[in-house]
């Protein structure tokens, strides 16, 4: 101690504390890009429905699926027909996008 005092031994040196990278969890991700309704929910809708549920089909006076009120209206009742998973979650995107745009 009295080495120490007199300044005849520098104390060892203490190491800085380690930077821990933040888990992948909290790491930003990009932004889901918008899900575009004319771009790729009605060209969906299109081969699965038509001709019924658009201009001169049976079903398209009460239900026009070339309009996106229609597709808001129904949403997830729509999963009876349209059964592919990735075609269900791009249909689950775009309400979540609609209803993100009336709060």
């Amino acid at each position: 101690m009295i080495a120490l005092a007199l300044g005849l031994f520098a104390p060892a040196a203490v190491p800085p504390p380690r930077q821990e990278a933040p888990p992948a969890l909290l790491r930003s991700s990009p932004a889901p890009q918008p899900v575009s309704f004319e771009g790729q929910i009605r060209p969906m809708l299109e081969a699965r429905c038509q001709p019924c549920h658009f201009t001169g089909g049976k079903m398209y006076a009460r239900m026009p699926f070339d309009r996106p009120q229609t597709i808001v209206t129904l949403g997830e009742k729509l999963f009876t027909r349209i059964r592919d998973e990735k075609e269900q979650r791009l249909l689950q995107s775009f309400l979540a996008q609609e209803a993100a745009k009336t709060k």
